[in-house]
């Protein structure tokens, strides 16, 4: 998604309905068993739509994780990173969720950094949020405050949750 692949999180459902093909292929051909392919079809089909429903709901969700989380941990300075946190639908049911920021500033907060001293520079020089002009010989280390990963943790604990609810709404209606 930004610059940083380790930043982003990549959801993929993929269900096997191969044996329910397998039954409708048996039963295909018999009159009797009309009923019985059109009501496998149907659970197919809902399946399907249940793991469409429920690999976006998880986007959403770990979306939804990663904001709070940077909006709980002290990060927020301004709202650049808790409103760049963007889902990309890569297929119906694969989803990729991460910043679009490309500066190195996500990867900080999530990792933390070390202390920073001039290498190329006689002196370190910045602008504060309230446009305060710095010049220092040394930024103390920041220490990690992840937004990602306990956001990855929890949805991969809700996940297949998620997914049961998902084809279970799609399959009873």
């Amino acid at each position: 998604m930004g610059t940083w692949d380790e930043l982003d999180t990549q959801v993929n459902v993929s269900l096997d309905t191969s044996e329910l093909d397998e039954l409708i292929q048996l039963l295909d051909g018999d009159p009797v068993f009309t009923p019985a392919i059109e009501l496998a079809e149907k659970y197919k089909k809902g399946i399907e739509n249940g793991a469409k429903e429920g690999a976006e709901t998880i986007a959403k969700r770990n979306k939804s994780l990663q904001e709070l989380a940077i909006a709980t941990n002290g990060t927020i300075a301004s709202m650049n990173l808790i409103t760049s946190i963007e889902i990309e639908e890569l297929s119906d049911t694969s989803y990729l969720v991460g910043t679009s920021i490309t500066h190195f500033y996500p990867l900080c907060v999530e990792k933390g950094r070390g202390e920073v001293r001039p290498v190329n520079a006689k002196v370190l020089h910045w602008f504060t949020l309230s446009g305060n002009e710095v010049f220092s010989m040394y930024s103390s280390p920041a220490p990690p405050r992840p937004f990602v990963k306990p956001a990855y943790e929890q949805t991969q604990s809700e996940a297949q949750d998620i997914i049961e609810k998902s084809i279970f709404n799609q399959t009873i209606q």
